[in-house]
């Protein structure tokens, strides 16, 4: 079964922005675009890079706070043409969670997806290549999904599940349920 809130989905934007705050790679970037617009519809566009957050520094978790970030992405021009999603290297959170993988704003229309806890295994090791890309792009689309309106997915296979740990990310990967897409209006 699937939760539903009680938001509306918004209408398809024309375009999305995929951009880096830090130093992601812009073949990560397109391949996060990619994703998006095979599942969306819109075209992805590649934004500027943004600095490292330094600005969102918390020196007692050692981590970055994600919605500092995202008030900085809603004053950029490209939030105003179409939700941005921005994709960073550093450890994010929030104050009452231990890190998230990303979060999105509906109203500022911009979504982060952080790399730093889904390059990495259980056994702490670095995930392969192949395995990042497809969890970046199952956040990636996890978060736009938000920006478009769409809640949590009690499916675990579906890309709006809440992933906790990466291997959550594994399991569900990049595409939606037939009731997420029914609520967007593209199933």
């Amino acid at each position: 079964m699937n939760q539903r809130a009680e938001l509306r989905p918004l209408a398809m934007p024309a375009r999305v922005t995929v951009l880096a705050v830090g130093t992601v790679q812009r073949p990560m970037l397109a391949e996060v675009g990619a994703a998006l617009t095979h599942t969306f519809g819109p075209a992805s566009h590649l934004g500027p890079a943004q600095t490292a957050p330094v600005y969102a520094f918390n020196k007692d978790r050692h981590q970055y706070h994600s919605t500092a970030v995202l008030r900085r992405l809603a004053q950029l021009k490209e939030a105003a043409l179409g939700p941005v999603l921005a994709v960073t290297d550093v450890d994010l959170f929030v104050p009452d969670a231990p890190f998230v993988f990303g979060e999105a704003d509906r109203d500022a229309r911009t979504a982060i997806v952080s790399l730093c806890r889904l390059g990495h295994g259980p056994d702490g090791r670095p995930a392969e290549p192949e395995r990042l890309r497809r969890r970046l792009q199952a956040e990636s689309i996890h978060e736009l999904g938000h920006l478009l309106g769409l809640s949590h997915c009690q499916d675990a296979r579906c890309a709006m599940f809440l992933s906790h740990k990466p291997s959550d990310s594994d399991r569900k990967g990049a595409g939606l349920c037939v009731a997420c897409r029914t609520a967007l209006g593209t199933a």
